[in-house]
């Protein structure tokens, strides 16, 4: 049996190393949900109890620093150090971790040490601009080097070193919504201004001082202090504190909360750790830095350095800490204008997402690595077709997972599982041959399943963690596999092509499949919906190993999959849930642009603006659909980017370095047609099988693909012409001159924009009412303004609650919060059975039901009640 996967990560002394680290645990627990962490540190350092009290086990270490005023101390010192290298090999040898992870501290130098002797990678991770001498030491046999500043290659082998940023607290996003609940949690008054005091986790004396000393002077009405004073000084802070104690000062030994410490603050006082400053930057919060005088060369001030050369902070040296800090603190928060700058420019030196960029550097280095201890969980998809004879199903009804089943009962495997709800899609499944049940409840798994030397178990995250049948397969040590994983298996060992995008990926995958199957090439296809021409969301070949692959963003499936070919069609922000920040979430497709194989193609859409990461030999092509009508001054290339070009022009895509675009579009009676551009030659009259102006787009980046992969002209008009769609993708349900019904899978503001233009176009001159279901509370909280402006494009919105899948309420977000803003004349907020009697009751001209969940439930009663 396949074990799960195993990590060390090493090091600790200080907050600054141990908050990074728990960083890179948490993102690797989300990526690999049954990885096995351990932590080793250093005895009687904070990390023996932060460690822990995070949920990790640890090891400690009895390694010490140097010290280098008295000489005579390190005699023991280096016991201690040989000592720890013996304890270090031991765990090393006893826990066999597929890679070894560094963070700086001196436990970190004698186990990675032990891991290189036993030929395990290491990764290091580098929080400050000047490097510690541990991990100096430590680069020359490190796979990778993670580094938060630039011109670290004075330090380490060039050829190693990723620029990252360093890790922060997942809790750091949305805090002005904290706001208010920080000011009631730390007792502060919200009319007041708040300077924030941090002397880091283990207190910082001369900042204590300063605050001590200007206890006489801080009567400013207007300013409170929230101060954390550390565990070594608070007792004494505390009782100076007690003959001002009617001062607007909040004193406390550890701020547990810092993420509503940070909601309420308008400046903050700190010392220059590296990961407070990664903290500062991403929160964008002005600050004064204080860099400590007692750490190793000085590094403080240099990490300080950098932020105050781009006049994003101010530094106050140590040294002139008790005669100016507070006075200039004052001073600047009353600085409107002064505030405003420091904030601005600290944001532009956030490096987000900085610890999923870590794990995916520790992913690659497992892909790549020959080295292991135990069987890896990435050689798993030999084992699936040899040592298991089953595979169970969570999540089994949901479009991703379905593909899979019907892919292994194809190939003689027996399947299993659960999903929440029945539906057309899992009757099929199951008259296809699997066992799929809906009740969590284990006594209904099949005792077959039930044998963990037979069984792999697959499941999806939109199935919540604490899923019943989840947990007993992990309590029970069965291979559990997520859904990507399988995929990105299947596409190590095909060549796959893989369509990436927030909007447009299921249909142009799908036209992909489409083209490529009735054309001499053929192809396999894993497809984010039912492909109607072939009513199913699989397609399978003898003959071809070409395998088309819809790459999900959410959770950040799509870094599994190891694309030949690869598009990208739109990275609008969205499943900022997941992301955190919308740069987190372009970074995510930066990332996957690194995944496609050497010499394979990635195509890109025209408007899409990301750095790109690309193997040896990668070529690049990018594409275009709609090619707007000439206006009085120029056409407009790109909306987003702003760019113009002559109208007099032929093919102003073609001229600005654009690959494949349509020209010569022609919208009419019903249909659309357009002539194909490519590199070499113009292939003229191709229609489209579903005429919708968005298709225009999505069919250029289809035919870009399949004319890569040698399906010839007449092959792609044919294609195109016979293309049926894919169900829930603008799909007609009634269509005659008094009554058109479309359901439609739009659940982003931008899906939903174009889906409404589209029938706009198609119907400019009949009332349209759009049926609209929210998809998800977090993404209804992101986007609900934005989703208002696309709805009001609508005569009449009709709401109905919000599909919550894989989530608990968030007090206050409904659909509602959209309702409010709409615009359209006619609009309203409807319970699904009170939204049934009254279609019952009215007349439409076209109505458009769109959304992601259950609204699809829908569709055949409404259509029932508009055809009686």
């Amino acid at each position: 049996m396949i074990e799960q996967l195993k990590i060390i990560i090493s090091g600790g002394g200080t907050g600054g190393h141990i908050f990074p680290a728990l960083s890179i645990a948490d993102a690797l627990k989300e990526r690999y949900p049954d990885a096995e962490i351990l932590f080793v540190g250093a005895e009687d350092r904070m990390e023996m109890e932060r460690v822990p009290a995070a949920g990790y086990p640890i090891v400690g270490l009895p390694v010490a620093g140097f010290d280098r005023k008295n000489l005579l101390k390190n005699i023991s010192v280096i016991f201690k150090l040989l000592k720890s290298m013996h304890l270090a090999r031991k765990t090393v040898r006893k826990f066999r971790p597929d890679i070894a992870v560094g963070v700086g501290g001196y436990a970190s130098g004698p186990t990675l040490k032990a891991a290189n002797r036993l030929g395990i990678p290491t990764l290091i991770q580098e929080q400050n601009s000047y490097a510690g001498i541990t991990n100096k030491l430590l680069a020359k046999k490190a796979e990778k080097i993670c580094v938060a500043y630039e011109d670290m290659e004075k330090f380490f082998p060039a050829g190693k070193i990723v620029l990252t940023g360093n890790p922060i607290r997942k809790d750091l996003v949305h805090l002005e919504e904290k706001r208010k609940k920080a000011y009631s949690f730390f007792g502060l008054d919200p009319d007041m201004q708040t300077i924030l005091v941090l002397g880091g986790s283990l207190g910082a004396k001369t900042l204590n001082q300063c605050m001590i000393q200007a206890f006489p002077t801080l009567r400013d009405g207007s300013v409170q202090f929230l101060w954390q004073s550390g565990k070594a000084y608070f007792h004494d802070s505390l009782k100076q504190l007690e003959k001002y104690s009617q001062h607007p000062i909040k004193l406390t030994e550890f701020i547990s909360r810092m993420d509503l410490a940070y909601s309420v603050a308008d400046l903050i006082i700190s010392r220059a750790g590296a990961g407070s400053i990664s903290e500062f930057c991403m929160i964008g919060k002005p600050v004064i830095l204080v860099p400590s005088p007692n750490v190793a060369e000085d590094h403080q001030t240099k990490n300080a350095m950098a932020l105050v050369k781009k006049e994003a902070a101010i530094l106050v040296p140590d040294e002139d800490a008790l005669q100016s800090l507070i006075p200039l603190a004052l001073d600047t928060v009353h600085n409107t204008e002064r505030l405003k700058e420091l904030s601005a420019n600290i944001k532009k030196l956030a490096l987000p997402d900085a610890a999923n960029k870590i794990v995916n550097e520790i992913a690659n280095i497992l892909h790549s690595s020959p080295f292991t201890l135990h069987s890896s969980p990435f050689t798993l998809h030999s084992s699936l077709f040899t040592l298991h004879s089953s595979l169970y199903f969570i999540g089994a009804g949901g479009i991703g997972m379905s593909a899979l089943i019907r892919y292994f009962l194809a190939k003689g495997k027996k399947v299993a599982g659960y999903d929440r709800v029945e539906s057309d899609l899992t009757k099929q499944l199951n008259e296809e041959g699997a066992e799929i049940h809906y009740e969590d409840n284990t006594d209904l798994i099949p005792r077959t399943f039930k044998d963990k030397t037979q069984t792999v178990v697959v499941w999806t995250p939109a199935v919540p963690q604490d899923h019943s049948e989840l947990t007993f397969f992990r309590e029970s040590g069965f291979e559990i596999m997520k859904r990507a994983q399988v995929l990105g298996e299947i596409t190590r060992t095909t060549r796959g092509l893989c369509v990436a995008g927030t909007h447009g990926k299921t249909t142009t995958s799908s036209m992909i499949a489409h083209l490529l199957k009735q054309s001499k090439m053929d192809c396999n296809a894993f497809l984010g919906g039912i492909l109607k021409n072939y009513d199913s969301n699989l397609l399978l070949s003898d003959t071809s190993d070409l395998t088309v692959v819809e790459a999900d963003e959410y959770d950040r499936s799509f870094h599994w999959l190891s694309p030949y070919m690869a598009v990208i069609t739109s990275v609008s922000p969205d499943h900022l849930d997941i992301y955190g920040t919308e740069a987190a979430y372009r970074e995510g497709f930066s990332h996957f642009s690194s995944l496609i194989k050497e010499n394979g193609v990635l195509l890109v859409e025209a408007g899409v603006d990301i750095p790109l990461n690309l193997k040896e030999g990668v070529k690049t092509y990018r594409y275009a659909g709609v090619c707007p009508q000439p206006t009085e001054g120029g056409l407009p290339l790109n909306p987003l980017k702003g760019t113009w070009v002559d109208a007099e022009q032929k093919s102003p895509l073609g001229d600005l370095g654009v690959d494949f675009y349509a020209e010569n579009i022609q919208i009419g009676n019903g249909e659309i047609f357009f002539d194909f551009v490519t590199p070499e030659r113009i292939i003229p009259r191709i229609q489209l099988g579903v005429p919708v102006k968005i298709n225009i787009s999505n069919g250029v980046a289809a035919m870009a693909i399949a004319y890569l992969n040698g399906v010839s002209d007449d092959e792609l008009r044919a294609g195109m012409a016979s293309f049926q769609g894919a169900k829930r993708r603008f799909d007609f349900h009634i269509k005659r001159d008094d009554l058109v019904l479309i359901d439609d899978y739009a659940h982003h503001p931008d899906e939903l924009w174009e889906s409404i233009t589209s029938v706009r176009q198609l119907y400019p001159d009949k009332k349209l009412t759009v049926i609209f279901q929210p998809h998800l509370y977090s993404r209804t909280n992101d986007f609900y303004k934005e989703f208002a402006k696309s709805l009001s494009l609508a005569d009449e919105v009709i709401l109905i609650p919000i599909y919550p899948a894989r989530e608990e309420p968030i007090p206050g977000v409904s659909s509602q919060m959209i309702l409010d803003l709409v615009t359209s004349s006619e609009k309203h907020l409807f319970g699904k059975t009170e939204l049934l009697e009254q279609v019952k009751k009215n007349k439409y001209e076209v109505l458009l039901i769109a959304g992601a969940g259950d609204i699809e439930l829908l569709v055949e009663p409404i259509k029932n009640s508009l055809n009686g």
